[in-house]
């Protein structure tokens, strides 16, 4: 059972890539924010993190995705895809639930979030090295508004803001962390 979270911020699947998408020289890309359920009903998000080997954001903390490819019809595809090729998550075993609105990344192309569900036990993930070098399996409670705090940092040359969320084992901010303030989810009551 989903229940201890409200997704009231979703919007529908996506049906496809939308044109609009493609305005930018950088292809879009969906990340998916997957939502595991453990055998004791306790909801944790999967973060990953880069491997210092890949050509774009090594060692970055964020949610496994990447850029649409050939065959990818929707957002969705993308994301799982993905998911599937950087931990080997069982496609078979994710519902998907919805999207979050598009945000632009540092390069000006767009990156759409899914957010799923799934019941695979995280010892059947499959992580590869090549892509990815961790997983963090991060408490529902820990991406909730109450943990979340703005910082400024300096990138490039640039002051830019951004949101943070504390986790313990590591700190989510930057397009991650946006992605989390944009989808606002929230504990239910029980």
């Amino acid at each position: 059972m989903f229940s201890e979270i409200k997704l009231d911020q979703l919007k529908p699947d996506p049906p496809t890539w939308d044109s609009v998408y493609f305005m930018s020289a950088c292809k879009p890309s969906a990340v998916v924010i997957l939502f595991f359920i453990n055998e004791n009903k306790q909801t944790t998000l999967l973060f990953i993190k880069r491997s210092t080997t890949v050509s774009s954001h090594r060692g970055q903390i964020g949610f496994p995705g990447g850029r649409l490819e050939v065959g990818d019809l929707r957002p969705r595809d993308t994301a799982l895809r993905e998911a599937h090729e950087e931990v080997g998550l069982d496609l078979s075993r994710v519902r998907v639930l919805g999207a979050v609105d598009p945000l632009p990344a540092l390069d000006g192309s767009m990156v759409i979030p899914i957010v799923a569900v799934t019941n695979t036990p995280v010892e059947d993930l499959r992580l590869n090295y090549a892509e990815v070098a961790e997983i963090y399996m991060i408490p529902l409670d820990l991406v909730l508004e109450s943990n979340r705090r703005e910082f400024g940092f300096n990138m490039f040359g640039c002051w830019r803001k951004s949101y943070l969320y504390d986790c313990g084992q590591i700190s989510v901010w930057g397009l991650s962390a946006e992605i989390l303030k944009l989808a606002n989810f929230q504990a239910s009551a029980r």
